[in-house]
């Protein structure tokens, strides 16, 4: 009687199971597709057009881009975009109350050479309750990227009255 043969079949089988094993986590601990970020700081101005007073506002924006792909589905790539203010001021200019913006915003949008992005912020008078106080400002921003990479190149910002 041939003992040898069940123990050799036991010992492929658990070598095939361990070889199977051993392919399935590199599969699924393949990376995930690289996510390009950029980040630009840009001059941003412009004038709120108000009721009683116009306001003068001046300051930065920030403006974080990540490109991402779709693997899954072979979508086209797209960006990430993450806006947000740094010492944006206004002043009124009739009675030169002091302004600020604040807020982020965060949108996602296909991947192009060149986009236009608006979005409105809220100002708020400096030492004032910032929900009963607040207004919308619109702000603009034209974007130009590499598409190839994904980079996040120039842009250029400016304020202006929204129109809603």
């Amino acid at each position: 009687m041939n003992t040898g043969h069940p123990r050799f079949t036991s010992a492929l089988l658990a070598l095939a199971g361990i070889v199977g094993s051993l392919i399935w986590e590199s599969a699924s601990a393949a990376p995930s597709p690289a996510r390009q970020t950029s980040q630009l700081i840009v001059p941003i101005e412009g004038t709120l057009d108000g009721a009683t007073e116009n306001i003068a506002l001046k300051g930065q924006a920030r403006i974080r881009s990540t490109m991402f792909t779709d693997p899954d589905f072979d979508g086209p790539p797209g960006v990430i975009l993450s806006i947000d203010f740094l010492n944006v001021i206004g002043v009124g200019q009739s009675t030169g109350a002091r302004y600020f913006a604040h807020g982020e915003n965060t949108v996602v949008r296909p991947l192009r050479p060149s986009d236009l992005v608006e979005l409105t912020f809220p100002i708020t008078p400096v030492n004032a309750n910032a929900t009963e106080s607040a207004r919308p400002v619109l702000a603009s921003f034209t974007l130009t990227f590499d598409v190839d990479n994904g980079q996040l190149r120039a842009a250029i910002a400016n304020f202006s009255t929204p129109s809603f």
